[in-house]
């Protein structure tokens, strides 16, 4: 059980990684019409690409955006920023942030940005390490070829430099960015994110467990690497006096330490939590799920959110400019690979699936000579889906998919359907 996000707590940071554990399969029931299998067809591998839609936005109530309604599982309108490539992300900007552009395509997607320091201008990086400088922000480099993903970014006050890290914990140090140490051989867990010290003199890394490395003059002010969440860390922010840090959970849990104050959380919002970003007085922030939805708490500002798909065109990344009236948003359209006809057949039940999940609306038995365990698919007129469960009679061309009772799956009965995989 997670603590209070509302406490701030000086917790010491440890390098333990979390004990995993594995659920031994249960029988599964099954039900449904036997149907007979039918042949795999050989098709052509199509890749069509279903990108977000930019929503307007609505004031924030009770300082807190609500999520933006999904669109229909089949996709979305393009933005008219959207290049539309596979592969392709967009930058969409709000408020009285520069106009957002769409980078060239690229298979890796955007995994952090950050504003210059008057608000004209950003940086975002790809996970291979790709720096992409729009508006007034200066390109000073690019990573290497990595063994890790890039998971985090930060900029110098000055503008004149910017840090990468990688989820070894490898730092990558551009322009008048110092190298100040890196968390490489000493993180148990991934590295998620990173914030710096307002002086340019110091920065934080933070593992997915909560765990803080701090460098250069910046403090450690505590960290949850000593406790079990709920869900892993995923981001941090940090204010303005180089004396405390927010931390953000992927279920909306936010751990506030030294004198950045506990504002609110979206705890139960309907999509995970993908970023969190300060505003510069330390008396605010803002938090992104991957719905595109933001969640502005104290002094930040609610300016437009995007509306998107969080399982076809899941936002990634959140740049706020330093004014904290504009803010841009980056999301990465999932190319999908058409798989062609299968049988749909419908079985219920609790307990396990075969990968040792519960079973749930999410879940699909599928052949994984077929399709692969853990992979996700499109359904058109069912939704997405993850593949977590295999049967004996699910083999070549056919499903199972759950429901929870057994009148659904009598609705449900024998459907024949296209299956896209979700790349």
């Amino acid at each position: 059980m997670s603590p209070d996000p509302g406490i701030s707590m000086p917790i010491h940071q440890t390098d333990t990684a979390p004990a995993l554990w594995a659920t031994p399969r249960r029988p599964r029931r099954r039900w449904g019409r036997r149907a007979t299998v039918l042949a795999a067809t050989a098709v052509a591998i199509t890749v069509v690409v279903l990108p977000a839609t930019a929503g307007p936005g609505s004031p924030a109530a009770a300082g807190a955006v609500p999520a933006a309604a999904a669109p229909a599982p089949t996709g979305a309108a393009a933005p008219a920023n959207w290049n539309g490539a596979p592969g392709a992300d967009g930058v969409t900007a709000f408020g009285d942030s520069a106009a957002g552009t769409s980078p060239a395509p690229n298979r890796q997607p955007i995994a952090a940005m950050a504003a210059t320091p008057d608000g004209g201008g950003y940086w975002s990086t790809r996970t291979d390490g790709t720096v992409e400088a729009e508006g007034d922000a200066r390109a000073l480099g690019s990573t290497p070829p990595l063994q890790a993903p890039i998971t985090g970014m930060a900029a110098t006050g000055d503008g004149g430099g910017y840090w990468l890290v990688a989820a070894d914990g490898g730092v990558f140090a551009f322009g008048d960015a110092p190298f100040l140490g890196a968390a490489t051989g000493i993180t148990a867990t991934p590295i998620v994110g990173m914030a710096a010290s307002e002086d340019g003199r110091g920065y934080w890394l933070v593992a997915s467990d909560g765990g803080i490395f701090a460098f250069g003059d910046a403090p450690f002010l505590g960290s949850t690497g000593g406790l079990r969440l709920n869900q892993p860390v995923v981001g941090m922010a940090a204010g303005p006096s180089g004396q405390g840090y927010w931390l953000v959970a992927a279920d909306g849990g936010v751990f506030a330490f030294g004198d950045a104050p506990f504002l609110g959380s979206p705890e139960g919002a309907p999509a995970p939590v993908v970023g969190v970003a300060s505003a510069a007085n330390g008396r605010g922030y803002w938090i992104e799920t991957a719905d595109g939805s933001l969640y502005a708490y104290g002094s930040a500002r609610f300016a437009g959110a995007l509306r998107t798909d969080p399982d076809l065109a899941p936002a990634t990344a959140l740049a706020v400019a330093p004014d904290g009236q504009g803010y841009w948003e980056a999301a990465v359209a999932r190319p999908l690979v058409l798989l062609g006809p299968f049988v749909a057949t419908c079985y219920t039940g609790g307990g396990h699936t075969a990968t040792g999940t519960p079973t749930s609306l999410r879940v699909i038995a599928v052949d994984p000579g077929v399709i692969p365990l853990g992979a996700q698919v499109l359904i058109p007129g069912i939704g997405v889906r993850t593949a977590l469960d295999t049967g004996g009679a699910i083999r070549g061309a056919r499903i199972d998919v759950w429901q929870p009772s057994l009148n659904q799956c009598v609705q449900f009965g024998v459907q024949r359907v296209q299956v896209l995989l979700i790349w």
